[in-house]
């Protein structure tokens, strides 16, 4: 709310906060006064959730917005002209050059290395027009290469980063650590450590993306935890980068070094949890999940049957949760860590063509299969389908960085499915 609505509109960004939180406010408020046991009445869970959307639009549109920046003075004749000459013709033979709102569209045809081309072209017009300019390259409608000059803006004010980080954090603790959950058979709170370990596997993703961003001379703001009323307690961590990755495979490096360190956070409390569980009829059945199920058969061996269950130690179920949440994240749909996946895979025009597909098979899984999407699939369709712009959106990756995207969606599909009969 703080970046993207107090820029332009006049509404206070912590009303349009409030209203956005109602239904989760009214579900914790309901869970603090009658506790998990009792089960929230169905028109209390449906009529928050669409007064909180009519109630949004309604405060956005009266408080009216602000005047937008002005539009940057479109390029002279002779800047043209001199632009014209940053495209060589063994790289990149220039046809046409468009402006529009600003925004300056050169069309033509790429003959050499993509990489090669934006870095040759690049250092010309940074020597021609200064900072004034991003340069994206990316394909269009046609899938032909194209370069555009996009304005660069000025990042509006962040609010107090390490404050408002510390209160999220805060808000997440006590939304973790008290938590239980009957319906997953919970009859006791979880206590520090599931609260500890799940933010942990969240801090471990956070901090594998600053590595692998520390290569490419990107920075970001500081991580924001959204935490949850209900299970798992928090949703995911948010963090604003100041500035577009640089190509397709910063992005996958960024990614997979954030899931990868996550993934060996929840490996670790999951089998340590698995290890100190017990076995028992009627306890939390590991077959939701062909991860988790191979996992489980891992440390029980033969004695993990299929009518059994497993009474889980609170770490095990920040494993658990953890899966949860690395699932959350890979779904490639948009800016999500699996719809990066899939613009590094195969480019940014692409995954946002998949958006709609993958929403619409969560939905149908949800639905058949796997009832903890169902809620997920309904917060899928707020995410939009496409990802985030990169400088370089044409340059593709290496033969073992396309393995590495594949082997982490694989990794989603392993997390969601379950076994037959699970």
């Amino acid at each position: 709310m703080w970046h993207h609505i107090r820029p332009v509109s006049r509404t206070p960004w912590w009303l349009l906060w409030l209203v956005l939180m109602l239904p989760g406010l009214v579900v914790g408020l309901w869970v603090w006064l009658h506790g998990e046991q009792q089960t929230l009445p169905a028109w209390l869970a449906v009529v928050p959730f669409l007064l909180s959307g009519a109630f949004y639009l309604l405060l956005l549109g009266q408080g009216g917005s602000l005047p937008q920046p002005p539009l940057p003075p479109p390029l002279t004749p002779a800047e043209v002209a001199h632009l014209r000459r940053c495209f060589p013709w063994e790289l990149y033979p220039l046809q046409r050059i468009d402006q529009r709102q600003g925004v300056v569209l050169c069309y033509g045809r790429l003959r050499g290395n993509a990489a090669t081309a934006y870095q040759v072209v690049g250092a010309q017009i940074q020597a021609l027009l200064g900072q004034r300019f991003w340069l994206i390259l990316e394909r269009n409608r046609e899938q032909q290469p194209l370069f555009a000059l996009v304005p660069r803006r000025r990042r509006p004010p962040r609010a107090a980063g390490g404050l408002m980080a510390l209160v999220c954090l805060g808000l997440g603790v006590l939304a973790t650590v008290p938590l239980t959950a009957p319906h997953l058979g919970i009859t006791a709170p979880l206590g520090w450590g599931y609260g500890v370990g799940v933010l942990g596997i969240l801090a471990a993703r956070e901090v594998g993306q600053v590595w692998g961003l520390r290569g490419y001379g990107v920075k970001g703001g500081w991580p924001w935890v959204l935490p949850l009323p209900i299970w798992p307690g928090v949703l995911a961590t948010y963090r604003e980068l100041d500035e577009p990755l640089p190509h397709r495979r910063a992005v996958l490096d960024r990614t997979l070094l954030g899931l990868g360190l996550a993934l060996a956070v929840t490996l670790l409390l999951l089998l340590w949890g698995l290890a100190h569980s017990h076995l028992a009829v009627g306890g939390f059945s590991p077959r939701h999940s062909w991860l988790l199920w191979g996992l489980s058969r891992w440390v029980w061996g033969a004695q993990l049957t299929a009518d059994m269950g497993l009474h889980l130690h609170p770490l095990a179920w920040a494993g658990v949760a953890g899966l949860g949440l690395l699932a959350v994240q890979l779904t490639p749909v948009g800016s999500l860590d699996g719809g990066r996946i899939l613009q590094a895979l195969v480019g940014r025009r692409t995954a946002g063509q998949w958006g709609w597909l993958v929403k619409g098979l969560i939905w149908l899984l949800g639905w058949q299969l796997q009832p903890w999407l169902r809620g997920w699939g309904v917060l899928l369709l707020l995410v939009p389908n496409s990802p985030p712009l990169v400088l370089n959106d044409v340059t593709e990756l290496n033969p073992w960085r396309d393995a590495l995207g594949l082997l982490a969606l694989a990794f989603f599909v392993a997390i969601i499915l379950p076994l037959p009969g699970g």
